[in-house]
């Protein structure tokens, strides 16, 4: 990892940027970035993880509160080309900025929600501004690291967010049960402050495409091999939404942990998800596609476990460590094939993957609610998660645009 060189452009008043972003370092920029991955993560994340808490204070059902996680995510679906199109040649850094302190703000305002109906709508605008943080933070790691390394570039974000899955899910699960669920989105909130003062003193001055513009970025929306692309990371990641977002009822009333056993399975969860990212982000600098094919497999043969075995300790903690695995890898190749795929904006393509993600956790989390309050039981959304796990490897199988992008990437 090398030092960048100065960005700032030639004459611009040095009071309007902090040294350490018109000199930066590569590493303070990644650890900044890492950081909002981290504060991201911790937000959504560690919204299965307080619904026990929740349930008691807002006197709601299980199905409900799962509503209130997929409204985040759609937030993120709508935020993420919302923002970004047609702010192609704006700077990257101002971007970042803005987008950082929104992120941070609008935790603070899930801490007061008043009322479940509250909550489901604070969580749709405070997902709004996620994928395109990500997306854009993506890009900039992407110029430090250079593009042969695009994929280590994704999988340092992708590691805050799954060292948030550590770190800061099974604190917000246990300070849910000490304190309430309010004080471990307070605790989200800081996080998002702390990781805001990072961006802004860490962030080169990356400039925006002055070739850029909202039609040129809308026709590029229209292709057959992005919206393939879209469909597959969503089908394909939906698993993870249908399993995690109701882990720990699954892991306390079908699998009989107590909540501090669940603790501990949540960090382990979160050191496959660590492993995954890691894993995935040296696949994919080698085959993204080989190593997107490699996580399908891998997540449905643990979709399948979890729907068979899933009401046993022994056979449920493994596959989910599997899962935290497979899931990881999927999503790395799946972000840098968008952005292969949207090149002339990658940015935007980046931002896109997160909110093809995002959908996938909308429809798996929204999938697993219907199948829940029918009474079919916490294991049962994985079944269906595992059928368009299958329609995925379809796709990726036959798909325009992935026997072809590595001519894409190309370009």
């Amino acid at each position: 990892m090398t030092d960048l060189p100065a960005l700032s452009a030639a004459g611009q008043p040095r009071w309007r940027l902090p040294r350490t972003a018109t000199s930066p370092r590569a590493r303070y920029v990644l650890a900044a970035f890492a950081l909002i991955g981290f504060s991201i993560g911790i937000s959504q994340n560690a919204a299965p993880a307080v619904m026990q808490d929740q349930l008691r204070d807002l006197g709601t059902t299980v199905d409900v509160l799962g509503l209130a996680q997929v409204s985040y995510c759609l937030g993120v679906v709508v935020g993420a080309p919302l923002i970004l199109v047609g702010l192609g040649r704006v700077g990257r850094r101002p971007l970042l900025v803005v987008l950082s302190l929104a992120f941070a703000l609008l935790s603070v305002a899930t801490v007061a929600a008043p009322s479940i109906g509250a909550l489901i709508g604070i969580r749709f605008i405070a997902g709004l501004p996620h994928g395109a943080l990500l997306g854009v933070a993506s890009f900039v790691a992407m110029t430090v690291l250079g593009r042969e390394r695009r994929g280590t570039g994704v999988a340092i974000i992708m590691l805050g967010l799954t060292c948030s899955q550590i770190i800061g899910v099974p604190f917000s699960q246990w300070l849910s049960e000490a304190v309430s669920w309010r004080a471990s989105y307070a605790v989200v909130a800081a996080v998002g402050l702390l990781a805001f003062a990072a961006v802004w003193a860490f962030t080169p001055d990356v400039p925006g495409n002055p070739h850029a513009s909202p039609r040129q970025e809308m026709t590029a929306m229209r292709s057959v091999p992005l919206w393939t692309a879209i469909v597959t990371i969503t089908v394909g990641f939906s698993g993870l939404g249908a399993v995690l977002a109701y882990i720990v009822p699954l892991l306390e009333i079908d699998n009989g942990l107590d909540p501090s056993a669940v603790t501990w399975v949540l960090v382990l969860w979160g050191v496959g998800t660590s492993v995954g990212a890691f894993v995935g982000g040296r696949l994919t600098d080698r085959d993204h596609l080989s190593a997107g094919r490699l996580g399908l497999w891998l997540t449905a043969a643990a979709l399948l476990g979890i729907g068979a075995v899933g009401s046993s300790p022994v056979a449920t903690i493994p596959l989910l460590f599997l899962l935290a695995i497979a899931t990881q890898i999927y999503a790395q190749s799946g972000q840098v094939h968008l952005m292969d795929v949207l090149h002339g904006s990658p940015s935007l393509g980046s931002a896109l993957s997160h909110a093809a993600l995002n959908a996938a956790s909308a429809l798996g989390t929204g999938i697993g609610a219907l199948i829940i309050a029918a009474g079919l039981g916490y294991q049962a959304p994985a079944w269906a998660a595992l059928v368009l796990t299958g329609v995925a490897l379809v796709l990726m199988a036959v798909g325009p645009g992935f026997r072809r992008s590595r001519t894409v990437a190309a370009l």
